[in-house]
């Protein structure tokens, strides 16, 4: 993936959200001019990087005089809160879908939830919180599910579904009711622990498939060497 493209997802949803949802919008720029700036110092050759870098820098101090900002709180509250709209209304719509047209659906809804709460990380120094982090892994997660499950033509359920099949999830994410989870665990089969670890493992490599797609190594890396672990 060229590194341009890494941060054009960001200001393509600033540009977005501008008129209705300025103070997401304008986190949206930082957060890609964050990557900008990190591209630069590592001496990204890009002809027009710097042209780029100062026109957004130029565009968010403009945003910011209109925003009435009492402090960085204010703008992760908001930014933060949105994030959690669009990732929960993405897994609503996930649990409602009955068809490939509605699952269609569902994947750019995961994918802009995923990119929302990667921006919140510059609110903790670059790196989400265990929460918000698991939310935008299986937001990438269940993008590369559907996505697959379309070209095979068979259909990829959220776990804890019914009529799903074998939940294609890492345990711990996702947002299944407690209820549907114990009675998933209750009926399934019991199995060898070797078998556990292996379908666990064949989960994390997925998983980390699924960051690569959307540029994020250090996600893949650190899902692969757990795949490793519980095969060693």
């Amino acid at each position: 993936m060229a590194a341009q493209a890494k941060w054009r997802p960001y200001l393509q949803r600033a540009t977005e959200l501008a008129a209705h949802q300025p103070v997401v919008a304008h986190f949206c720029r930082l957060h890609a001019i964050e990557m900008m700036i990190h591209a630069s110092r590592k001496g990204d050759a890009a002809p027009d990087l710097q042209n780029q870098l100062l026109a957004e820098l130029q565009i968010a101090e403009e945003s910011k005089k209109s925003l009435n900002l009492q402090s960085s709180a204010d703008g992760q509250t908001t930014t933060e809160a949105f994030a959690l709209r669009v990732f929960d209304a993405a897994d609503a719509a996930d649990r409602a879908a009955v068809d490939s047209s509605s699952q269609a659906a569902v994947i750019q809804k995961f994918y802009a939830s995923a990119l929302f709460l990667d921006v919140c990380a510059q609110f903790y120094d670059g790196e989400l919180p265990p929460d918000l982090a698991e939310k935008a892994r299986y937001a990438r997660f269940r993008v590369v599910k559907i996505r697959e499950g379309l070209k095979q033509g068979v259909p990829s359920y959220p776990a804890g579904l019914e009529g799903a099949p074998t939940p294609a999830v890492a345990p711990g994410l996702g947002s299944a009711p407690a209820a549907s989870v114990a009675a998933a665990a209750s009926s399934a089969p019991s199995m060898p622990r070797a078998a556990g670890a292996r379908e666990e493992a064949q989960k994390k490599t997925e998983m980390a498939s699924s960051a690569l797609d959307f540029g994020d190594v250090p996600t893949a890396r650190k899902c692969l060497l757990e795949a490793l672990q519980l095969l060693s």
